[in-house]
C-alpha cells in the first residue's frame, strides 16, 4: 500500500487534525505573519501589478491577518512544509461562509514536494471535517493552477464541482451611473425572496455555487459575522436583486462581500458579484448593471479602496467599460463540495505524482549525462 493510501486509510481513525497535519509533515501557524509574507515575497507570488495595489495599505493587511490567526483555525488557518534549505511551500485557507472555505496563496519555494504536501493534508483535513466545502480562485493565464484545478470537475463530477471564468473590474467607488431605463429598478434583498435568489444564481452560476456559497442558508452572514466580531472584525453580504417592470423573477442581482482588507491579495474578500441573466436582453443590460451597482454601492461607502473590486460574467463586459469601469484581468472560481473532497484528494494526488515522476526522470538523465562526461 502506497503512503497516500495509508494516509487516506488512516483518515477515520485520527482523532485531531494537529495529528493528521504531521501525518503529512505539515505544520499548521507555525510562521508569523511577517514569516509568510516574505514567504510570498521571496516566491515572487506578490508581483508587481498585484504587489502596487497592496503595499498602500500593508500595515493594516498584516493587522488583519494577525486578527483572524487569534480565532485559533476558526477563522484562517496556514499551512506549512519544507523548511528553507530545501524550499518552503504554503497555504493559505480562510472561512468565507457558515461551512466555506476559501484555498489560497498556494507558495512553492521551488519545492514540489513540500506544495504536494500543504496541498493534500489540506484536502485530507476537510475530509476529517466533514462539513464544510471549498473553493479557490486562480487565473486561467496562470499554467500551473489552471492545469491542476481547471481539471478537477473531470475527476470530482460536475454535481459535486464546478470551474467557473469571470472578468474581474475595479469600479471606481465615486462613480456615477445613468440607469437609463425606469423598466429595471434594483431592490435589497429581504428572507421572503430567498427563492427569487436561488433562481438567478442558478441560472447564472448554478446549484455547486449557490450551496459553496450557503445562498440557501444564512444569506448574509450573520452567524459568520459573530465569529468575525469575535476578533474585532467583520464579515457580511448585502444582496440587491433586480427586476423588470412587473415580472416576478429577476433579471440579475449584486452580491457584496465585505470583510477583512486584504485577507485575499486581490481583495476577493470584499469583491462583488454581478450576475445578469443569460436571456436579459443586450438593450437592458445597461439599465440592469447600473440599477444593481448604484444600489450596491451603498456597502461600500466605508471601503478602504477607491475601487470596488466587481466579478462578473463576459455578458456586462462592453457596458462596464463605457461605464468607466477598469478591466483587470479574467479569473476562474473553483468550488467542490464537502461530498467532493474525497474526489479532490485524489485528484490533487494524481496531478502531483505524475509531476514528480516526470522531474524523478529529468533528474536521473540530467544525472547520467553528467556521468557519462
Amino acid at each position: 500500500m502506497s503512503s497516500d493510501a495509508q494516509h487516506l486509510q488512516a483518515l477515520s481513525s485520527v482523532p485531531q487534525l494537529s495529528s493528521l497535519y504531521a501525518t503529512y509533515g505539515v505544520g499548521v501557524n507555525t510562521l508569523s505573519v511577517e514569516q509568510i509574507f516574505a514567504l510570498y515575497e521571496r516566491t515572487g507570488f506578490l508581483y508587481p501589478g498585484k504587489a502596487a495595489r497592496l503595499r498602500p495599505h500593508l500595515g493594516l493587511v498584516l493587522k488583519n491577518w494577525r486578527k483572524m490567526l487569534r480565532a485559533g483555525e476558526s477563522l484562517l488557518y496556514i499551512l506549512t512544509a519544507g523548511d528553507e534549505a530545501r524550499g518552503m511551500a504554503s497555504l493559505a485557507v480562510w472561512r468565507t461562509a457558515p461551512h466555506g472555505w476559501m484555498s489560497q496563496h498556494l507558495v512553492s519555494d521551488n519545492n514540489p514536494f513540500a506544495s504536494r504536501a500543504v496541498m493534500l493534508a489540506a484536502a485530507a483535513g476537510k475530509i476529517l471535517r466533514g462539513t464544510d466545502d471549498a473553493q479557490n480562485w486562480f487565473r486561467p493565464e496562470n499554467r500551473f493552477p489552471a492545469r491542476v484545478f481547471g481539471s478537477m470537475v473531470y475527476t470530482i463530477g460536475e454535481s459535486l464541482c464546478s470551474v467557473q471564468r469571470h472578468s474581474y473590474f475595479a469600479l471606481p467607488r465615486g462613480l456615477k451611473l445613468s440607469c437609463g431605463s425606469s423598466r429595471i429598478r434594483a431592490v435589497p434583498y429581504d428572507p421572503s425572496q430567498k427563492q427569487a435568489l436561488s433562481a438567478i444564481a442558478s441560472a447564472t452560476r448554478g446549484s455547486v455555487y449557490i450551496a459553496g456559497e450557503d445562498l440557501l442558508g444564512d444569506v448574509e452572514l450573520q452567524s459568520v459575522n459573530e465569529m468575525y466580531r469575535s476578533v474585532g472584525l467583520r464579515r457580511t453580504r448585502s444582496v440587491w436583486l433586480a427586476y423588470q417592470g412587473t415580472r416576478s423573477e429577476p433579471v440579475g442581482a449584486a452580491i457584496a462581500y465585505r470583510g477583512p482588507l486584504g485577507i485575499n491579495f486581490s481583495y476577493l474578500e470584499n469583491r462583488c458579484d454581478l450576475l445578469l441573466h443569460p436571456t436579459l436582453p443586450a438593450v437592458d443590460v445597461p439599465g440592469t448593471v447600473a440599477s444593481l451597482l448604484t444600489a450596491s454601492s451603498v456597502a461600500y461607502q466605508d471601503f478602504e479602496l477607491e475601487d470596488i473590486p466587481l466579478i462578473t460574467d463576459e455578458m456586462a463586459t462592453d457596458v462596464l467599460l463605457k461605464f468607466g469601469a477598469e478591466f483587470l484581468r479574467h479569473y476562474c472560481q473553483g468550488i467542490w463540495l464537502k461530498a467532493g473532497h474525497q474526489g479532490f484528494y485524489q485528484h490533487v494526488d494524481g496531478f502531483y505524482s505524475k509531476l514528480l515522476e516526470r522531474a524523478s526522470k529529468q533528474t536521473k538523465k540530467k544525472g547520467a549525462a553528467a556521468g557519462s562526461r
